[in-house]
């Protein structure tokens, strides 16, 4: 593990940590209540915050890979204990990694790739949109404004990545959805959260993002 990769995990292992009691009040109707407890937001910030370091490109890019890390450890525990996207947590992600993006866009001078991030999050999640409205509840607002983040955060990364992120939630929840049933823990109409098939979706993409695409456009 690289050096940027073991102190961004700590960090934000620390960070999720000290953020347990907010997070829990910015839900309602827990339905997993442990999910949501020091130990497993600890985990979580530990094994986003090493992603995020070890996929890191240059320094002036570190407080939004920092941001998007500590949004997936919140936002997973949040999802699979109560279904939930809560607005406490997700807009103020929103606006701290628009922040990183705008630090980063100014020190490096790259105001085309901040533009184009912006374009892609915004139209992903017009399209998330589309499907949620006629999706008859598959997923709902809160992986809408999801998909904005992440759309945006891959799209500074560059289009392939976000393409492949935006896919590959529907294509990492469906066998997920299959095996819950499978193993007989959820009738056919429960509701399985989209979030966390779309956060880990989109971390897989940061790093296999061009390599998944040029493979399907071969076949």
């Amino acid at each position: 593990m690289s050096a940027a990769a073991a102190i961004t995990g700590a960090f934000i292992g620390i960070a999720a940590a000290v953020l347990t009691r907010l997070v829990r009040a910015s839900i309602t109707d827990t339905l997993y209540p442990r999910v949501v407890s020091v130990p497993v937001l600890a985990v979580l910030g530990i094994a986003f915050g090493a992603l995020a370091g070890w996929r890191l490109d240059a320094w002036p890019e570190a407080l939004a890979f920092a941001v998007a890390a500590l949004a997936s450890a919140l936002l997973v525990a949040t999802d699979l204990a109560a279904h939930e996207i809560p607005h406490r947590v997700m807009w103020p992600s929103m606006l701290a990694l628009l922040v990183g993006l705008v630090l980063a866009a100014a020190l490096e001078r790259s105001w085309t790739r901040l533009g184009a991030a912006l374009l892609t999050g915004v139209v992903l999640a017009l399209l998330y949109f589309v499907i949620a409205w006629f999706g008859k509840g598959q997923f709902g607002l809160g992986d809408v404004s999801l998909q904005l983040f992440f759309g945006t955060f891959l799209g500074w990364l560059g289009l392939p990545y976000a393409l492949v992120g935006a896919v590959g939630a529907f294509l990492v929840h469906v066998p997920v959805t299959l095996g819950v049933l499978v193993a007989r823990r959820a009738g056919r109409k429960a509701e399985l959260p989209f979030g966390p098939s779309l956060i880990a979706a989109s971390w897989l993409a940061a790093f296999l993002g061009p390599v998944v695409l040029e493979a399907l456009l071969r076949r």
